[in-house]
């Protein structure tokens, strides 16, 4: 059926539904149209109807244009919805009438059906713009109608090819993995490692660390969006994580408007038959995402299109999208000096070579002591000759810097890494060792002191020593708490009660000394941290059970495993089952342990 009205609209009256009824309509869309707008009334009934909708249009070499809709009317009215088209192509238009809705009921419904075209075509429907160059002309125009044009984009995805670090090809060995031709299914394997912060763990061996919450969805340009046609079986992924922060772009009616950020919202009405013509300019950089790697894309979709429903003149949003994409620029150099090295991460506190203070000798003895530091920390501890290597390198250099608190921490951070440990009691006692030497080497007064006041605003110099002040009271927590579970674990090892010599019955008392040292250990941290956050609360729980609390460490212990930001980790739910298991609740202890299948599978998934 086509469409030869102006504005263009085609209307279906007197359509009669009962249950499990369908009405089919091919209409021939006019060209210039991107989207629709269907009214759909009813009348004639007393119970409520639902009806279920659906419009499909072919594309050669494209995904077919699909909508279904699910609408429902508790009484006769009126319902207005909208989906996306191409002009020039049949769309085949089905309504039917739920087998279920109505039953029971003789009357038959009434429906009348109004569509109505709309559309505003672009000269170019992706759009790539470059977060080092200048904004790209946009030229838009309506054919059919007058239209309300406010653009609108959005990027909220972030796309980084990465190359896997490592391939595995192999047979999938059962009979259930074979295609009913006979020839066995083949799985590969491929393995990605990126280090940020927070663990993200993807189908087999893809790990992720991202420094906030995320939505990973990998991606394959060779099998995504293809099923049917598609010489590969299938494809799955496992995905966690979740991230909603958007990156929004600017519209300018001037392509210098960008460059000196004076530009105002596009909102203007198309003439049938007018052009119109825009620019769209890449983000500011500060709203770029943390630690986006030049080169990367950030994803998102642009809109040209908006209109006011029929009821109170609400404005709603087009439902008409394309892609639009945007390349990160190079990041900032360090310096005029060398402007093709970047500046590292952990260099960003430190002042320029043109702006520092300090003479070129402190200088450069800084910059020996920083590098020395940096191959202490990237020196492996797999072997014996490895450990012994590392030892005798943080030996020399603690007698170089003794009191220097960031090479401690490195120190401490090494011998918490080492794996494999044969004695365990030396080992725990070496932790002690390094955790002493970086508490020891912090002036705590001096700290609380500074952190208790407050900092001036805008000081580049006072941000700087503020930043600084914050890393050494995470040192020093870092190093306090560490040496409280050390010390709970060396008391747990060696026996909470000894035996004391000279009685005659051999009484058993607790060992003093080791709980004066923990509790002292642990009212120190709670001076700078608080002791029952997810980070911290370990030694929280440690503490109460060992006070003999349990039903105390078991509640500050949910608390930690509740925590939405944080992945779930297996030693704390082997630790909540310990207590549950010390507390008795057997039918507690056995539903966990069922969970605990459940929290970590000992293996992947089977395709």
């Amino acid at each position: 059926m086509a469409v030869k009205s102006c504005p263009p609209m085609i209307s279906f009256s007197g359509m009669q539904f009962c249950p499990g009824h369908i009405e089919r309509r091919f209409i021939e869309v006019p060209l210039g149209a991107t989207w629709v707008r269907v009214t759909m009334r009813t009348s004639g009934f007393d119970t409520a109807r639902r009806f279920f909708i659906d419009g499909l249009q072919l594309s050669p070499l494209k995904r077919p244009i699909k909508t279904e809709r699910v609408v429902t009317f508790s009484s006769p009215s009126a319902q207005t919805f909208f989906f996306p088209v191409e002009g020039g192509r049949t769309i085949e238009l089905a309504v039917a009438q739920f087998w279920s809705s109505g039953v029971g009921s003789h009357e038959t419904t009434m429906v009348d059906f109004e569509v109505e075209f709309h559309g505003i075509t672009v000269n170019n429907e992706e759009i790539l713009l470059d977060g080092s160059e200048a904004p790209v002309r946009i030229c838009i125009g309506g054919l059919l109608s007058s239209e309300k044009l406010v653009p609108s984009a959005i990027l909220k995805k972030v796309r980084i090819p990465l190359r896997p670090v490592d391939t595995k090809l192999r047979t999938l060995a059962t009979n259930r993995d074979k295609l009913p031709s006979g020839k066995q299914i083949l799985a590969l394997t491929l393995t990605w490692s990126i280090i940020i912060n927070h663990d993200c763990i993807l189908f087999n061996s893809y790990k992720f660390k991202l420094e906030d919450g995320a939505e990973i969805k990998p991606f394959i340009p060779l099998l995504n969006n293809r099923i049917y046609d598609t010489k590969f079986e299938s494809q799955f992924y496992m995905i966690s994580d979740s991230n909603k922060e958007a990156v929004r772009l600017g519209f300018y009616s001037e392509p210098d408007a960008h460059m000196i950020g004076n530009g105002s919202s596009i909102s203007s009405t198309l003439i049938p038959g007018s052009k119109e013509a825009f620019y769209v300019g890449p983000p500011t950089k500060d709203r770029f995402p943390k630690n986006c790697p030049e080169g990367s894309v950030l994803v998102g979709a642009i809109s040209y299109g908006k209109f006011s429903s029929r009821k109170e003149g609400r404005p709603d949003k087009s439902p008409v999208s394309y892609q639009i994409s945007c390349l990160v620029p190079p990041n900032k150099v360090a310096n005029l000096e060398a402007p093709f090295q970047l500046k590292a991460e952990e260099d960003k506190g430190k002042a320029s070579s043109t702006t520092s203070s300090k003479s070129v000798a402190e200088r450069l003895e800084e910059e020996v002591r920083d590098a020395k530091i940096k191959l202490l920390t990237n020196l492996k501890q797999n072997t014996d000759e490895e450990r012994s290597e590392w030892k005798k390198l943080s030996l020399s250099l603690k007698a170089e810097y003794p009191k220097y608190t960031p090479l401690l921490a490195k120190i401490l951070e090494g011998v918490l890494s080492q794996g494999d440990v044969k004695d365990k009691c030396q080992h725990l006692e070496e932790v002690i060792g390094a955790a002493d030497e970086v508490i020891d080497s912090i002036d705590r007064d001096e700290l609380a002191k500074y952190l208790s006041q407050k900092s001036v605003p805008d000081d580049e110099g006072e941000e700087k020593t503020k930043k600084q002040m914050e890393t050494m009271r995470d040192q020093l927590a870092e190093a306090l708490y560490q040496r409280g579970l050390a010390l709970a674990e060396m008391e747990s090892l060696k026996g909470e009660r000894k035996v004391v010599e000279g009685a005659g019955d051999q009484v058993a008392t607790p060992s003093d000394s080791g709980q004066d040292l923990f509790e002292a250990t642990y009212k120190e941290l709670r001076k700078w941290v608080d002791v029952k956050s997810s980070k911290y609360g370990t030694i929280t729980v440690i503490r109460e059970r060992r006070s003999g609390r349990l039903g105390s460490a078991l509640k500050v212990l949910n608390d930690i495993t509740q925590d939405e930001g944080e992945p779930p980790k297996k030693k704390l739910y082997e630790l909540k089952l310990s207590l549950i298991e010390e507390i008795g609740w057997a039918h507690v202890a056995s539903y966990e342990q069922q969970w605990m299948h459940v929290r970590f599978p000992p293996s992947l998934p089977l395709f």
